[in-house]
């Protein structure tokens, strides 16, 4: 805060009193020697000028601050990397200079500054996780691996002919997109692991990383890749400088975030924890299919499921992979509400962020609190940063034509 702050404070030193307010302060004190004394239209020449100069260097150092606050108002997650001047100006220049990102900002200054040693967190210990879909981008109207799956279904029924006749590939097949809206949990399921098995894990991995390059969400007309929220890529930037490493703790499929979205938030695919299916090592011993890799070993998805990283299992998925309790939290819906408990219930005081994001903007985004009810209430009572979309966020997205990603990396 004290950065952010920076500009408002020099408004209150004497680098911004004209030197003639000094000069007569002093004289009211001291007696003045009349050989030296200025005459009258000397001295107001002498006042005329040091206010000139002070004018011109306020306007010289507006000229200089403005463009660039103006122009990193909106600013790419790529573009930021190389922009330090945004770092000093504004961390976060796409949340509104409200509460909540005075909370984030107050935080991160206080665990990263050892002179506090009430609140400093040492580098290896700064763990920051993050839900992906509601939090890091968009999950509406269904989550965007649903919309891989479905643009799976034709090839993977011309080689299961069996599955046309039944629901919700037949629905899909008719185009009857509408019907899905009624989708049992089980057939929602059935859709995702029959969409990604019975495949080679580099064969899927090519399968996502083209999808991601090319397929456009059906209301915006952007790459789903690009319908990221521009204030958390700033947040994740910002934590990166501040040396927290990060994690992605979501329900969706794990290799599909890893190859969709890695390179989007700049978080290595070692570092992304999501559900997952049953996956078989094969070699020349076990392949009773040589046509499948040439003969050469591979890992093999099943169709089954082997981790659904959701409520309960995030924080035990948490404890498993990463090893430390993060001290910073970030979700959207009941299915993160465990893993807010985890670091609230597991932290000193002072020593966990915990950010709740609010679907509560319908102009620019969505509105709803369906399925996140009991961790609104839950964030409520403990007081937890409920960020507001509407009023937090200054801008969701980033600007059109802003490539924020590379996903041929």
């Amino acid at each position: 805060m004290n950065e952010v702050m920076h500009l408002k404070g020099l408004k209150q030193t004497n680098f911004f009193r004209p030197n003639f307010l000094k000069l007569q302060s002093k004289q009211k004190k001291n007696k003045i020697d009349t050989r030296y004394q200025l005459k009258p239209y000397t001295l107001l020449f002498s006042i005329t000028l040091s206010l000139l100069i002070f004018t011109l260097s306020f306007i010289s150092i507006s000229n200089i601050v403005q463009p660039i606050s103006a122009q990193t108002n909106l600013i790419s997650f790529s573009s930021l990397s190389a922009n330090q001047t945004q770092d000093i100006l504004d961390p976060l220049p796409s949340w509104k200079d409200v509460t909540v990102k005075y909370n984030i900002i107050e935080f991160v200054q206080n665990v990263t500054d050892s002179e506090k040693t009430n609140y400093y967190i040492p580098p290896e210990d700064r763990i920051a996780v993050f839900d992906n879909d509601g939090t890091l981008w968009l999950e509406k109207p269904i989550p965007f691996q649903g919309y891989f799956s479905i643009d799976r279904v034709p090839s993977v029924v011309a080689k299961n002919p069996e599955l046309k006749n039944i629901s919700p590939f037949k629905e899909i097949l008719a185009k009857n997109f509408t019907a899905l809206k009624d989708m049992t949990e089980k057939e929602a399921m059935d859709l995702i692991v029959t969409t990604h098995s019975n495949i080679s894990e580099i064969e899927f991995d090519n399968l996502v990383k083209k999808w991601a390059q090319n397929a456009t969400h059906p209301e915006t007309k952007r790459l789903f890749v690009d319908m990221v929220y521009q204030p958390m890529l700033e947040l994740l930037h910002f934590l990166k400088t501040k040396q927290f490493k990060e994690f992605i703790v979501s329900g969706g499929g794990i290799d599909f975030m890893r190859e969709a979205l890695s390179s989007v938030y700049e978080i290595p695919k070692d570092q992304i924890i999501g559900s997952s299916l049953k996956y078989t090592f094969i070699d020349e011993i076990n392949n009773t299919n040589n046509d499948i890799n040439n003969n050469k070993s591979f890992i093999f998805r099943e169709p089954v499921l082997g981790s659904f990283d959701n409520t309960y299992e995030k924080p035990a998925n948490i404890a498993l992979h990463i090893g430390k309790v993060p001290v910073i939290v970030a979700g959207n819906s009941d299915g993160d509400l465990q893993m807010l408990e985890y670091a609230d219930d597991n932290n000193p005081t002072g020593k966990s962020l915990k950010l709740l994001i609010h679907h509560d903007d319908p102009k620019r985004e969505f509105s709803y609190d369906k399925g996140a009810e009991k961790v609104l209430e839950e964030s409520k009572k403990r007081n937890w940063n409920i960020v507001s979309m509407k009023d937090d966020f200054a801008t969701i997205f980033p600007p059109l034509g802003n490539k924020v990603y590379d996903v041929s990396k």
